[in-house]
């Protein structure tokens, strides 16, 4: 039967064994930074350089420099691939300032986590039917940063949860809508993928779509969007990295167009998950070479 493994501090554990001080920063204080991917090809990590890179931009926010790098994670990963015994892993890597020492936020040595478990995507049935999203007001703190601080996101969980939808999306003070609680959000009109890039998470999964997209015909336009350009859209997708490109039908009380998951998301998903396999095998014969 597979068995879940963790790594903690570079250590590849069992699972249960897999525990952090009280005294840690991120539970103390809830100062931490994480990073969610997939591994495609048999446990081959996707663009795991670009979610380090992203880490280490959040975890700066908070004083703290990288202290291991893309080697060292990829060994971890493929460790715990074979002795998990899953097929394909989703990876959330966590990292604090560690054990607070003096003050408020003093500490000493950071942690780091490594989560792994057997990918569970969103069931085919969602990418056939769609998927439902509410929208409400809020801004998420250090918006362009992934820290694991969700207080404001909640909110829009839990009214998502209330009302059975699959997310929520902010709408900011000025009547934008930003981003989804865990995703990025895309719409489609006439011929163009339009996305906010202003107080959002850079999406690496929406950066690694923006290729696929204008490959097959469509144009790209990064915006401002409101309430009713998110209605009114020919499309709505939101992209994540274990969902890849999941298509919204509705969005609060609002139909989106005829209610049916539309063409282009039909036509650019398996695309994306293509290219996706396609960079995990790049990525791992690159680092092989590298190290000789």
């Amino acid at each position: 039967m597979p068995t879940d493994f963790f790594a903690l501090d570079g250590r590849v554990i069992p699972a249960a064994e897999a525990t952090v001080s009280v005294l840690d920063l991120g539970f103390l204080r809830g100062v931490g930074a994480f990073e969610t991917l997939r591994t495609y090809a048999d446990g081959l990590p996707h663009l795991l350089g670009e979610h380090l890179r992203r880490i280490w931009e959040s975890a700066a926010a908070f004083g703290l420099a990288p202290f291991f790098g893309e080697s060292e994670v990829r060994r971890l990963i493929s460790e715990i691939h074979r002795r998990s015994g899953h097929g394909e892993l989703r990876v959330n890597l966590i990292v604090t300032p560690g054990e607070n020492t003096s003050g408020v936020f003093g500490a000493e040595r950071p942690t780091w986590v490594m989560i792994a478990r057997e990918v569970h995507a969103p069931p085919a049935e969602l990418y056939e039917q769609g998927v439902t999203a509410v929208t409400f007001a809020a801004t998420r703190h250090l918006p362009t940063l992934k820290t694991t601080s969700y207080l404001v996101g909640k909110t829009g969980l839990l009214l998502a949860d209330q009302l059975g939808a699959h997310e929520a999306f902010y709408v900011d003070p000025a009547g934008y809508v930003t981003e989804g609680v865990t995703s990025n959000l895309l719409v489609v009109r006439g011929g163009r993928v339009m996305t906010p890039v202003k107080d959002c998470l850079p999406g690496i999964t929406k950066a690694g779509l923006r290729p696929v997209a204008e490959a097959a015909g469509l144009a790209w336009y990064e915006c401002n969007l409101t309430c009713d350009d998110v209605y009114t859209a020919d499309e709505v997708w939101i992209t994540s990295a274990v969902r890849e490109l999941l298509p919204v039908v509705q969005v609060d009380d609002r139909t989106i167009a005829q209610g049916v998951v539309g063409p282009w998301a039909k036509r650019l998903r398996p695309l994306y998950h293509q290219r996706c396999i396609a960079e995990a095998r790049r990525d791992a014969a690159a680092a092989a070479a590298a190290a000789g």
